[in-house]
């Protein structure tokens, strides 16, 4: 019997999020390729470039990204606690902390966690859930890169993946239906400001109370800079003098494949304070808001880190 908090009519299945429905649409559908023009969440062409180049380099990513390197060890301390009693008191005082409300408090207890991931890629975050709560979660992973969703299948064929347009998706999905929402190093590729507040906007909508939100991006270290100083100072000039629509943050970041055909792939490299305004923006409760560097640990100083860690999660309101 599903929980009396969770709503009967819904495109997912009160127990399973895996038994996703869409509009009549089949995990087997292709992306619905856009027109190459600005609509009203974003640039497209920048869109099926990612995905051109990710169906193109699926192959190597997927063999060299089988694990996380530097966030690992912080991935999985934010949400372990997720699976555990922890959260049991709220969720009764939720269903109004009565002796009657115990039953269903205990009932979401013991099912699986729900979790979301936009920007799966070839599964790595999947596999890692795997590998550390076997049995113990309910996955949809949502990617633009059909090539890379066939690694992911592959490695774990006990999870549901789906083909999409992560913003086109979103606002489909039933209010409260998952307790993680993940996005790890894809954050980064949502092309303008309006998309990326729309999107922690729905976050909040798609979150249980108590739920969580976690994402990773590459930050703009030392390293960075040094590598590609060319875009950068090319960005800076453009932003400053305000011959650009992007802000010094924008860059389309050269990738040389075996063939020397070079793609060009958008990243916005988020500070700290940006990540902050978001979470505000969408009233979720900052969690942690870092850097972390290449051997794992927290930094503010983005100069010598390597990608920036948030976590923020939706509290409930309790009278």
């Amino acid at each position: 019997m599903p929980c009396e908090w969770m709503k009967k009519e819904s495109w997912f299945s009160s127990k399973k999020v895996s038994e996703l429905k869409i509009k009549n649409k089949k995990k087997s559908e292709k992306v619905v390729q856009a027109k190459k023009n600005n609509d009203f969440f974003g640039n497209q062409e920048i869109k099926q470039d990612l995905q051109s180049f990710y169906n193109t380099e699926a192959k190597k990513y997927a063999e060299t990204r089988k694990k996380f390197w530097h966030e690992e060890k912080a991935i999985l301390e934010a949400i372990t606690p997720l699976f555990s009693t922890s959260s049991f008191w709220t969720k009764w005082r939720i269903l109004g902390g009565t002796k009657d409300s115990l039953a269903n408090a205990s009932e979401w207890q013991n099912r699986e966690l729900r979790v979301l991931e936009f920007g799966c890629g070839s599964g790595r975050f999947a596999s890692l859930l795997n590998q550390n709560f076997p049995g113990q979660f309910d996955y949809v992973g949502i990617d633009l890169s059909e090539e890379l969703l066939s690694y992911a299948s592959k490695d774990n064929p006990n999870l549901t993946f789906f083909q999409w347009d992560i913003t086109k998706l979103v606002k489909n999905f039933e209010q409260e239906s998952f307790d993680l929402i993940v996005w790890t190093s894809s954050f980064q590729h949502i092309p303008t400001t309006k998309e990326r507040s729309y999107l922690m906007k729905n976050f909040y909508r798609l979150l249980d109370y108590d739920g969580m939100i976690l994402m990773t991006n590459r930050s703009l270290s030392d390293w960075f800079i040094k590598k590609h100083w060319k875009i950068v100072m090319k960005a800076k000039i453009l932003s400053r003098f305000k011959m650009n629509k992007w802000s010094s943050r924008d860059l389309m970041v050269p990738w040389t494949d075996e063939n020397w055909k070079v793609y060009e792939r958008f990243y916005h490299f988020f500070s700290l304070e940006e990540l902050k305004n978001l979470s505000d923006f969408a009233w979720l409760t900052l969690k942690a808001n870092v850097f972390i560097d290449g051997n794992g640990n927290f930094t503010d100083n983005e100069k010598v880190s390597r990608s920036s860690f948030f976590v923020a999660v939706k509290n409930p309101v309790i009278n």
